[in-house]
C-alpha cells in the first residue's frame, strides 16, 4: 500500500514572489473542512477506505476546496510525525483535481500538532504556564506570546511545508484558526507595558490618563485598577490584546515565510465588533488588527451564537448583512472569505442550530453578493464524538449528502460554471460611511450597570444599517481610530456617527473640512461627549463639533422608554412622528440653525440642520439608530432615507412592491456589466420591477445564472429594468452584460 502514497517533498525554501502575487485561486473557494480524528479509525486500510468515499463525494457535490485537519499523527513512541494517512488523504485530493488548504493551527485543539511531551521537553514551560484553564495536560491555549514556543511553531511549519509545500493541489495555509489569544503571563505585562511606552511615552502621561500615582512602570498593571477616576486601563487592556493578536499573527507567517513564500496566508477570527452582539470577550477580536497581517482575510461565523442567546429566534437576514459587510469594510483592499461557516447545530442535543436547505443557500448568496470570495463550511461530517458529537457536517451520520449539503451542491455547481465571472465582480462603491471608534464601543460596554444599555452602541449601528440595508443603499464602515484622513472621507456623500460618544481632536477637525466641501454629517444623542482618553468635553459635543452643528448640549436625559418626536413637514414630504429610545438631550442652539423636528408636547429642538460650507450638519438629540432597531413600524428609518437622499445618495438598484420587505438587491460591476444579486429571505413571494443605473454602458444580455435562462429587460437612457418574481426564501443571480 505505501507505493501508493508518494507525494512530493520539499527539500529547499520555495521560490519567493511578492506578496501581492502570493497565489490564491482567482475563483470562488467551495470549500469543507475534513476533520478526521486519525484514532478514531483501527487501520489504515479502514481509514484510506473512508477517505476514497469521501473524496468522491466530495467531488462530485462540486466542493473545490478540502481544508485539512489534523494534518498528521503523533507516534508516542518515537515521538516522530506520522504521515502515512495524511499522505493518502492529499494525494486523493490531487487526484480528484480539488486543492486543498493546510490548517497549520488551530489553539483550542493544539495538541495535534504540539503533544504534551514538546511543553515538558523545555526548561520550566510545563511549570510556569499554567493558563487560566488550568489544562496543562493538551495545552488547550498555546502561549503564543513566549518566545520559547516558536522553535516548536517552526518545526512543525518546516515539516509541514517540506511535506506538502510543492504540492500542485497547495491552495493556501489557514495559518491560524480563529485566533483570540488570552494571557495575563508576566511577560505579556511586560509587553503592555511597552506597548503603554509607546502610546503614551512616558509615565505622568499614564498617570493622567488612568488617574494613577504610579512612580514606575513596574506598578503598571491593568488588574490593580478600578474604573472609578478612569475607563483607560481596562480600555487599553483591551486595545493591547487586539494589537497583540494581529502581532502575533504576523509573527507566525514570518515563521511561515522562512520556508514558503509563495502561497496565501489566511486566519479567521470568532464574531466581529459591532456587529456580534456579545460583550468583547475573549473570542471577540478586532478584525482590523487581524485583516492587517492576513493575505486573505477571514472568519468563523456561526450565527447559532446569535440564536442561543435571543430566545432561538433565527438571526434575522439584515443581521448576516450587517457582519458580513463588516468583515468587507475590515479586509479592506483585500479579498475575504468565510474560513469556516457553520452547517448544522453544534451537538446533538443543541435546540438551535439546525439548518435547512433553504437557509444554506440564502447564507451562500448573501455572503457572495457582500463580496465574500469563498466559503469553506465547517465541516464536512458531523463530529462522532466528544463535546460536539452528532453536531455539524453537510453529510448525515451515514455519510451521505444531507439537504444542506445538497444546497451547497447547487451553489457549487452555479460556482463551477460562474465562479470566475463572480470573483472578478466587486459591490458597487458605497456613497454612504459609518464612522466608528473602538474606544467608545469599550467604553459603552463597560456601562454594566445599566443592562439595557450596555450593547446600545451595537443596537446604534444595526439599526442605521438596517434602515439604509432595507431600502438597498450599500455603506462602508470607516474607524476614526486608525488615521482616518480625508482622502477616505472624500468619496462620500454622507457620514453617520451613531451613538458614538467618543471623538478625537483629529477627526473632529476632518468632519468639518468634510462638511465645509459639500459632505453631509448626521450625529444623533452623546455625540462626542468624551475624547479617546476618557475626559468629558466641557462643551458639548466636543472637540470643536459644536461650531459644526451650531449647537451645545446643556444637559440630557436618560430614561427607559421612548420620546416622541414630531417632524415638520419638508421639501414636500409631510411631517410625521417617531420614536427616541432611552435618551434626550437638551440643546441650546446657535445662529443659522433650522429645527426640523422638535420633542412633541414641549417644543424644544429634538433633530437640527445646519448649513456649514457648501455642505449640511445634522444632530439629533435622541438615537436615531439605536430608536430603530428593535422596532421596525417606528418610522424613524423615514427620517434616516429621508437625510441620505438629500445628501445625493441613490439606492443601488430599485424593487418596489408592497411585499418586498425582505427582498435585498445588491450590484456588482464587471468591465462589461453587472450582478446583480436578489434575495428574498421573507417568507412571502415577492414580484417587481428591478432598476438599476448603467450610465452610458449598452447591456445585450440578462440571464439568471441560478436558472439558466435568459431575462427580458428594457434599457433607456441610462437605466436597464427587469421583471422579477421570486420564491419565498429563494435568491437569484442575474448577469447583465
Amino acid at each position: 500500500m505505501k507505493q501508493l502514497l508518494a507525494v512530493t517533498v520539499v527539500s529547499i525554501v520555495l521560490a519567493g514572489t511578492a506578496a501581492g502575487q502570493l497565489r490564491m485561486p482567482k475563483t470562488i473557494i467551495v470549500g469543507a473542512v475534513y476533520n478526521t480524528f486519525h484514532e478514531e479509525y483501527d487501520t489504515d486500510s479502514n481509514f484510506f477506505a473512508v477517505v476514497n468515499k469521501n473524496i468522491a463525494l466530495m467531488k462530485a457535490s462540486n466542493i473545490n476546496h478540502v481544508m485539512v485537519f489534523p494534518l498528521g499523527q503523533w507516534d508516542p513512541d518515537s515521538r516522530k510525525l506520522l504521515w502515512t494517512r495524511t499522505d493518502f488523504l492529499i494525494k486523493n485530493i490531487e487526484q480528484s483535481g480539488m486543492k486543498f488548504v493546510p490548517l497549520m493551527l488551530k489553539e483550542e485543539q493544539c495538541s495535534h500538532y504540539f503533544p504534551i511531551w514538546k511543553f515538558k521537553d523545555i526548561k520550566g514551560m510545563w511549570e510556569e504556564h499554567n493558563l487560566d484553564n488550568g489544562n496543562k495536560n493538551n495545552r488547550q491555549d498555546v502561549d503564543f506570546a513566549d518566545p520559547r514556543v516558536y522553535p516548536l511553531v517552526e518545526e512543525y511549519f518546516k515539516a509541514v511545508v517540506e511535506r506538502y509545500g510543492k504540492s500542485p493541489a497547495l491552495s493556501f495555509y489557514n495559518i491560524w484558526n480563529e485566533p483570540h489569544y488570552h494571557s495575563s503571563a508576566e511577560h505579556v505585562l511586560e509587553q503592555f507595558r511597552s506597548w503603554l511606552k509607546r502610546k503614551y511615552g512616558a509615565l505622568p502621561a499614564v498617570r493622567h490618563a488612568w488617574g494613577k500615582e504610579y512612580s514606575d512602570w513596574t506598578e503598571v498593571s491593568p488588574f490593580l485598577n478600578d474604573n472609578w477616576n478612569s475607563s483607560m486601563p481596562q480600555i487599553d487592556w483591551i486595545l493591547f490584546r487586539n494589537d497583540l493578536d494581529g502581532s502575533l499573527l504576523g509573527k507566525l507567517k514570518q515563521t511561515l515565510r522562512t520556508y514558503d513564500t509563495v502561497h496565501s496566508v489566511n486566519a479567521n477570527p470568532v464574531g466581529t465588533p459591532w456587529a456580534s452582539f456579545a460583550n468583547f470577550g475573549s473570542y471577540n477580536v478586532d478584525n482590523w488588527a487581524i485583516a492587517d497581517e492576513d493575505d486573505v482575510p477571514g472568519i468563523s461565523y456561526y450565527p447559532d451564537i446569535w440564536e442561543r442567546e435571543h430566545n432561538l429566534q433565527p438571526c434575522p437576514y439584515w443581521l448576516h448583512n450587517l457582519a458580513l459587510n463588516t468583515v468587507r469594510c475590515a479586509a479592506g483592499e483585500k479579498e475575504y472569505i468565510l474560513t469556516e461557516l457553520y452547517t448544522n447545530a453544534q451537538n446533538g442535543l443543541a435546540l438551535n442550530g439546525y439548518l435547512g436547505r433553504e437557509d444554506v443557500s440564502l447564507l451562500a448568496w448573501t455572503a457572495l453578493a457582500n463580496d465574500c470570495k469563498g466559503i469553506i463550511y465547517w465541516k464536512w461530517d458531523p463530529f462522532m464524538r466528544g463535546r460536539q458529537s452528532l453536531g455539524r457536517g453537510l453529510t448525515r451520520i451515514d455519510g451521505e449528502l444531507a439537504p444542506r449539503g445538497e444546497a451547497v451542491k447547487d451553489v457549487g455547481a452555479i460556482v463551477k460554471k460562474y465562479g470566475d465571472l463572480l470573483y472578478e465582480a466587486h459591490p458597487k462603491k458605497a456613497q454612504v460611511a459609518i464612522l466608528l471608534d473602538m474606544v467608545g464601543l469599550l467604553k459603552n460596554l463597560e456601562q454594566s450597570t445599566e443592562p439595557a444599555t450596555t450593547k446600545f452602541m451595537y443596537e446604534s449601528n444595526a439599526g442605521l444599517f438596517k434602515a439604509l440595508f432595507e431600502a438597498n443603499i450599500s455603506v462602508d464602515m470607516l474607524r476614526m481610530d486608525r488615521g482616518l484622513s480625508l482622502e477616505q472621507l472624500k468619496p462620500y456623500k454622507i457620514v453617520f456617527l451613531p451613538f458614538q460618544i467618543v471623538m478625537r481632536q483629529n477627526v473632529a477637525d476632518l468632519l468639518k473640512t468634510f462638511v465645509r466641501q459639500g459632505g453631509w454629517v448626521v450625529a444623533d444623542a452623546r455625540t462626542a461627549t468624551v475624547d479617546e482618553l476618557d475626559f468629558a468635553y466641557r462643551t458639548n459635543p466636543g472637540a470643536g463639533l459644536d461650531q459644526l452643528f451650531g449647537a451645545v448640549r446643556s444637559d440630557w436625559v436618560g430614561q427607559k422608554g421612548y420620546f416622541r418626536v414630531q417632524m415638520k413637514e419638508q421639501n414636500g414630504d409631510s411631517a410625521f412622528q417617531f420614536n427616541g429610545k432611552f435618551f434626550k438631550d437638551v440643546l441650546r442652539l446657535r445662529d443659522s440653525v433650522d429645527v426640523v423636528g422638535y420633542f412633541a408636547g414641549t417644543n424644544d429642538p429634538a433633530v437640527i440642520q445646519h448649513p456649514f460650507g457648501r455642505g449640511m450638519a445634522v444632530l439629533s438629540a435622541v438615537p436615531l439608530g439605536g430608536s430603530y432597531y428593535e422596532d421596525p413600524a417606528n418610522p424613524v428609518n423615514r427620517l434616516l432615507l429621508d437625510l441620505t437622499t438629500r445628501a445625493g445618495v441613490s439606492p443601488d438598484a430599485r424593487f418596489v412592491s408592497p411585499n418586498a420587505k425582505h427582498v435585498s438587491v445588491k450590484v456588482h460591476t464587471l468591465k462589461d456589466g453587472y450582478v446583480i444579486y436578489v434575495i428574498n429571505s421573507g417568507d412571502q413571494p415577492a414580484s417587481a420591477v428591478v432598476q438599476l443605473g448603467v450610465g452610458q454602458r449598452i447591456i445585450h444580455d440578462v440571464k439568471n445564472i441560478v436558472s439558466d435562462e435568459s431575462i427580458r429587460f428594457e434599457q433607456k437612457e441610462d437605466g436597464l429594468s427587469f421583471p422579477v418574481q421570486i420564491k419565498a426564501r429563494q435568491a437569484f443571480v442575474f448577469l447583465a452584460e
